[in-house]
């Protein structure tokens, strides 16, 4: 999957944008929890004039019966065997699965919907049998809602037993029944429901022969519902405006089980076999192509039949009922290539059908297995909770992640569009021909098809400079979570669905994919090649685990000769949150470098049921790679084995910089002579470091400033060297970092300071770039974050010129250049009048371009107006005005708004039971929600605000995003209390001096 709509998404990847907002107290509405009767009563006994009296001999025969009940209930558990034998699970853990376990047993035993005790306990199945076939038969009614279902599922008995368990959530079963392999039947005495674990119990009247295979029949009926996940309703509107219904599939990780019965766990692959019902105006879409379409009996529908699917996992299947238009091409080896969208999007889909197939021939080509199955399905949803899933053969996306017009789409929204087909059709190896055993493994799915992304998109679009953006968009976003002590380990351990849902983050994505990148970086391309695809073929159709994959690398690294132990060295990255801060000295020659943990916040304050100690002591396998003035392009590898190391580089050498292109996953410092030489290369020759080394000790620096490492104008001085930066990699960077400070900056007078500094450093671009959308890919999205930055610093001409062409486009309907809109939008929404808001509000519900109706989400927020700004939060809570999927755009845009920033988080309190039932307890948005409402607080008083709120609220899976915004907030405290002082200082003196103002 290519990853929910995230804080990151909204704000890392797009320009930057209101940056800073408003501190206004707010009263603490919120009351003091209740005491409960015990805490009332345990307090009487403790006040004064409290009494309890006991005599000796009675407290002599509570001590003695105390010590008898004690030894009874010890026999008890020792000589009493766990439950009944064929409902209780104590054998070894599947592989990847986590012994320790991650969730508490129920306080009470699990009861049934008919109030009978559940006799299996584990939110896991039991091992007993497997699937080995479904025969799927769906009739869905898109007016009705109603769904009916025929289910055969053909199962093999792995060990002996008398009970079968299997998943199955807000179905009403009218029927089941099971036969031998001869068709005999078998009698099932008891049928129970157990809706906390999702799960369908079937007691037998005789026992399964391990090695027999069963044939289990179910019918079972549901409700359509809209939403994001399961089997669910959707629609679009015509161009006349017609509103027009589909239904379609998202699985991952869990819902599969709302569409049907099913052993909905990914190790338990199966082959599946769909019949669908439909309307003859609408076709229907499956992992495979379709078989036979014939008229149903006694009916005007339509039966359509598909052919079998390989073995796959539950949550890949996928099916959709619609009435949409396509384009088709193949591939070099034939492989029918189509995207689907309706009517009026079509003409947008051709650059997504080219990419998706030059894309699929590099990968075949890459991995070395064909793709395996006869078609590759791509189809825009209208409403998506993630940006795209990659349902084997019938991949979904968000019509943003799929719809390209090149005379409206902006080069922002085109390289998403290229990355995420990349990512998906990556997932179609590793994912779904190669499937992790256990969701601990996540990253093995997410962290490869992330690292492959940026290849595949190099290949397709080879201008874009993907391996240089690799490291904006995917390492520096993941240090930057990953040095909160609320992060989590790659391979983490999980069990129930909220706790799966908590890991599709940026550790399971983008870390993953850093620490891929670094493992390339250290044995090469073509050795990691070679791994990979030993690795698909010992494990294709199958399921594997993170210690395969080292072992692939490691046997193909042997019969090269090299001795690298993977395994060791990966683990370190692997079984431990964080990573390491390097700390070095330069001394006649002499380098000394030492490793620790490095965590932004000095508070420990993190979830109490994370593990805050590692088994590995938090020390790491770092390839230190390093180039020295001596010889500045001849990069050096020193191993740093869970130790410090001193060596020699000679006493020629001035200046050393490590971690060239930032391709470890590490942040370097050093002392302050260090420092000063490498802000001084920056200063006199730029150039003599390559981009992505200049943008990695602008971040390391910005961060370490933050954690409170140095000083907070070691950064600002090596930021003055940016007067003279004119690439992409460097000024993104630069530009996060300059206007997370402008935002922790607003309640202080060094807030319009630090904006009249950042003018001073673009000015010379803004007017070498200007307004003309020209240019190479790179160059234009620099423009684009250039001309924002400028408007934010108040460039008066900025201002003017973005004003001027939004009048044009809105009174005389003038084009705006694509990579031009976004500025413009924002520009004439925030200066402009109600009247310019409204036309953004039709502009959104009439466009037919996705990648306008996002800049139209984002533009309306950024309105000054109170009422407007009301209505547009109130709009989120209905449906009809702005989709679920995006409603956390909304909410975020707000948030960085000055005017928004407590508009938001009050509506978001005064709704918390609306917006989480809307999302479902298993959705990863709650997260992202919490951590878009609460990123731009930055006092102890919001602190206890949201500490307040959220004391007393069940955040379900967001509960890890709610540590991780806790514990931001109070970084942002911990920075006042480092920096702000030594900040504005140094800005007042830069200002005053006659070259730092602009005149």
């Amino acid at each position: 999957m290519e990853g929910p709509m995230r804080m990151s998404d909204v704000l890392t990847n797009s320009q930057p944008h209101n940056n800073y907002n408003t501190l206004n107290n707010e009263e603490n509405s919120s009351g003091s929890p209740n005491e409960s009767g015990f805490m009332v009563n345990k307090r009487a006994m403790y006040e004064p004039g409290a009494v309890m009296v006991c005599s000796q001999k009675r407290a002599c025969c509570v001590v003695t019966l105390g010590f008898v009940a004690i030894i009874a209930v010890a026999l008890i558990v020792a000589f009493t065997k766990p439950g009944c034998p064929e409902a209780t699970y104590t054998g070894e853990p599947l592989p990847g699965q986590s012994i320790r376990p991650t969730s508490s047993p129920p306080t009470t035993p699990p009861t049934a919907t008919n109030g009978e005790l559940f006799p299996w306990t584990s939110v896991r199945l039991p091992t007993h049998v497997r699937p080995l076939h479904y025969d799927l038969s769906l009739h869905p009614n898109l007016t009705s809602r109603y769904v009916k279902g025929e289910l055969t599922i053909k199962l093999t008995a792995i060990e002996e037993t008398q009970q079968i368990v299997i998943h199955g959530h807000d179905l009403n079963v009218t029927s089941y029944k099971l036969h031998n392999k001869y068709e005999k039947p078998i009698g099932i005495s008891k049928f129970l429901e157990y809706p906390a674990h999702q799960q369908l119990y079937l007691k037998l009247d005789e026992i399964l022969r391990r090695g027999s295979n069963y044939t289990l029949r179910l019918s079972y009926e549901f409700t359509l519902k809209e939403g994001l996940e399961g089997f669910y309703l959707s629609s679009y509107k015509t161009a006349n405006g017609e509103k027009r219904y589909i239904a379609t599939t998202h699985f991952e990780p869990t819902a599969a089980r709302a569409a049907f019965p099913c052993f909905d766990e990914p190790q338990l692959k199966a082959k599946f076999h769909l019949s669908i019902y439909r309307e003859p105006h609408q076709f229907t879409l499956f992992n495979m192509p379709l078989q036979t379409s014939v008229k149903a009996e006694d009916s005007d529908l339509i039966l359509d039949q598909f052919q079998e699917s390989v073995e796959m996992s539950t949550y890949l299947v996928a099916f959709v009922v619609c009435d949409y238009d396509h384009v088709t091409n193949k591939t070099s080896n034939n492989v029918s290539v189509s995207v689907y969208a309706p009517p009026m999007m079509i003409s947008q889909a051709s650059y997504a059908l080219r990419m998706a197939t030059q894309i699929l021939d590099f990968y075949e080509s890459f991995f070395g297995v064909p793709y395996p199955l006869p078609k590759q399905d791509l189809i825009a949803i209208p409403d998506f909770g993630a940006g795209a899933m990659e349902n084997w053969g019938l991949i979904t996306y968000r019509e943003t992640a799929l719809m390209f017009d090149p005379n409206h789409t902006s080069s922002r929204a085109q390289q998403r569009v290229t990355v995420v087909i990349a990512h998906e059709l990556a997932h179609q190896w590793f994912g779904n021909l190669v499937t992790m055993a256990w969701w601990s493994d996540l990253w093995l799915n997410e962290g490869f098809a992330s690292f492959m992304e940026n290849l595949g998109t190099g290949v397709a679009e080879p201008g874009w400079a993907m391996q240089e953006q690799f490291i904006v968009e995917k390492m520096q976003p993941a240090l930057s979570l990953d040095a909160l002590l609320a992060s989590h380990p790659i391979s983490t351990p999980v069990d129930d669905p909220a706790q799966i849902e908590s890991i599709f983050d940026t550790i399971s994505y983008k870390k993953g994919a850093s620490i891929i990148g670094m493992l390339e970086s250290f044995i090469g391309q073509d050795m990691l090649k070679a791994g990979l695809r030993l690795y698909l073929e010992a494990h294709r159709y199958g399921n594997a685990a993170t210690d395969d994959l080292w072992e692939a690398l490691t046997r193909i690294l042997k019969k090269s000769g090299h001795n690298l132990d993977i395994k060791g060295i990966m683990d370190t990255w692997t079984l431990q949150a964080g990573f390491p801060l390097i700390s070095v000295g330069l001394e006649d020659g002499l380098v000394t470098a030492s490793q620790a943990r490095f965590l932004v916040c000095e508070e420990n304050v993190t979830d109490p049921n994370e593990p805050l100690n590692s088994t590995l002591g938090y020390k790491w396998h770092v390839p230190l790679t390093y180039v020295t003035s001596a010889n500045p392009k001849n990069e050096t590898m020193h191993w740093m084995n869970l130790t410090d190391v001193e060596f020699e580089v000679g006493k020629e050498v001035k200046w050393i910089k490590f971690n060239v292109g930032q391709r470890g996953f590490y942040r370097v410092t050093y002392d302050e002579g260090g420092w000063d030489a490498l802000i001084h290369v920056l200063q006199t020759e730029p150039h003599t470091l390559s981009p992505a080394d200049r943008a990695s000790l602008l971040d390391d620096a910005f961060t370490l400033v933050k954690a409170g490492t140095i000083n907070a104008t070691v950064a600002l001085n090596l930021s003055l060297y940016l007067k003279r930066e004119s690439l992409y990699i460097p000024w993104h960077t630069a530009l996060n970092h300059l206007f997370s400070w402008v935002q922790l900056l607003f309640n202080y007078s060094a807030h319009t300071l630090m904006l009249e500094y950042i003018h001073t450093l673009i000015l010379p671009h803004y007017e070498r770039v200007g307004w003309m959308d020209t240019g190479t890919h790179i160059e234009r999205l620099l423009r684009s974050e250039i001309l924002m930055a400028a408007v934010e610093c108040g460039n008066i001409q900025a201002i003017e010129e973005a004003q001027k062409r939004f009048a044009a486009w809105r009174n005389k309907n003038e084009s705006i250049p694509p990579n031009l809109r976004s500025v413009v939008y924002k520009t004439g929404v925030r200066y402009g009048t109600e009247e310019d808001w409204r036309h953004c509000w039709q502009v959104y519900n009439t466009s037919s371009i996705p990648s306008e109706k996002s800049l139209m989400l984002k533009a309306m927020a950024q309105t000054r107006d109170p009422w407007l700004m009301q209505q547009y939060l109130e709009y989120t809570l209905d449906g009809s005005k702005i989709r679920p999927q995006d409603v956390m755009i909304v909410l975020s845009e707000v948030s960085q708004n000055p005017g928004g920033r407590l508009s938001a988080w009050r509506m978001v309190r005064q709704h918390w039971t609306q917006i989480s039932q809307l999302f479902g307890h298993g959705s990863f948005t709650i997260g992202a929600i919490i951590k878009a409402v609460t990123s731009p607080f930055t006092s102890a008083f919001d602190l206890g605000e949201v500490e307040s709120f959220f004391s007393n609220v069940d955040v379900g899976p967001g509960e890890r995003a709610l540590a991780q915004a806790l514990e931001t907030i109070r970084l942002h405290i911990q920075w006042h209390e480092h920096n702000l002082d030594d900040v504005t200082q140094w800005l007042h003196q830069q200002l005053s001096q006659p070259e730092g103002r602009d005149e």
